[in-house]
């Protein structure tokens, strides 16, 4: 399985993904959310619209889930709520709409144009999944209320695209949680560079691999006789403006992280 998340607008990505995928041509491709919004780049449609035509071209390889940028975005673009576009939407609006080949008036028109355009995009974004098991494998985008009995079923919609520290640390604060589930958990929303914590049990000694090129690379948290849970977020949303963040492989039947790419 690749898997990268946290694209953010980069439309860099895609060549380097390819490179990777080409090594590993029997592999699906998992997209962990957060195709919008970028300080640099403001080109969200341009990626998500990559990323459907890929996954409408090839949908037994290409796996998509929802994050919170894509769901502010769905939820702005469909009338309930404006604070997308308060933010950085409006940029990305008008990105948009210059591909339509229409002219718009003010940002408004904009608006109505970008949502008549990209309508069956637009839909697609908010259909998106919250979560995907593949194998030992388990997606998505922010991460998933571990105290709870069923924590897939049972983690709000909400948490599982907003989730930080609740899903990071366990009741003691700066602790990292244990998982206590049957799949490797994986997750972005967060540059790894953030997330600090300690161990409070002996930490599994498979756990090999750790931001090794950048800060903001792979961060492993596993503890002895535990699945891993793993944090791939590369921190494109602010980062450089050539920043392509990170892309890792894995090993569906094991749960291991058997390569990355981490841009520095």
């Amino acid at each position: 399985m690749i898997v990268l998340s946290d694209v953010h607008g980069q439309m860099l990505v895609f060549p380097k993904l390819a490179e990777i995928w080409a090594r590993h041509p029997q592999a699906s491709v998992v997209f962990l959310g957060d195709y919008q919004d970028s300080f640099h780049h403001h080109t969200g449609f341009a990626v998500a619209q990559k990323i459907f035509d890929m996954q409408r071209a090839d949908p037994t390889h290409v796996f998509v889930i929802q994050g919170n940028h894509d769901a502010a975005a769905w939820e702005s673009l469909t009338g309930k709520n404006e604070f997308w576009l308060d933010g950085m939407g409006e940029d990305v609006i008008a990105e948009a709409v210059l591909t339509t080949g229409e002219t718009a008036k003010n940002i408004d028109d904009a608006f109505q144009i970008v949502k008549q355009f990209y309508a069956e995009l637009i839909a697609w974004m908010g259909a998106l999944p919250l979560t995907l098991k593949m194998g030992k494998l388990l997606f998505v985008h922010a991460g998933l209320d571990l105290t709870l009995t069923d924590p897939i079923a049972d983690t709000p919609r909400h948490e599982k695209y907003w989730l930080r520290e609740p899903y990071w640390y366990g009741p003691i604060y700066p602790n990292y949680a244990h998982n206590w589930l049957d799949y490797a958990i994986i997750s972005g929303h967060t540059p790894t560079s953030l997330i600090t914590g300690i161990y409070d049990a002996p930490k599994s000694k498979s756990t090999l691999r750790n931001r090794t090129v950048s800060p903001s690379g792979v961060l492993t948290i596993q503890y002895a006789g535990e699945q891993p849970r793993y944090f791939v977020d590369g921190g494109n949303h602010s980062g450089p403006a050539g920043k392509i963040g990170n892309i890792a492989v894995f090993d569906a039947d094991s749960g291991r992280l058997i390569e990355a790419f981490e841009d520095k």
